[in-house]
């Protein structure tokens, strides 16, 4: 658990990096069915995994950036992953749907 509990309009820091590490296990899991039942290729789940990877990252970073004191800097991480995460979820909406989901995640892939 992380220490203190500097509030943002989302709630505590805490409450942000649960909510944005649980998204991102959510589109793993997603991107998982989507494999398994045909609607995207391993190659298209590739391109989502290498995105939550870097949105893990990112994570971890804010974390770490929080507990050295950088309150602000870690609430900018932390709102950077939530809005990929957001663009992430709208593209594997889109394929869920029969839409081509390559055109959604270029701009994610190559941040």
């Amino acid at each position: 658990m992380l220490a203190g509990c500097a509030t943002t309009a989302q709630g505590t820091f805490t409450q942000s990096l649960l909510a944005a590490e649980s998204a991102a296990d959510v589109a793993v899991t997603t991107t998982t069915t989507l494999l398994q039942s045909g609607q995207i290729t391993s190659s298209q789940a590739a391109k989502v995994m290498t995105v939550t990877d870097g949105v893990n990252a990112t994570l971890t970073l804010a974390n770490n950036t929080y507990n050295a004191g950088g309150i602000a800097t870690a609430q900018t991480q932390i709102a950077t992953a939530a809005s990929i995460l957001v663009t992430l979820q709208s593209c594997l909406s889109a394929s869920a749907a029969k839409q081509s989901i390559d055109t959604c995640l270029a701009p994610l892939v190559s941040k």
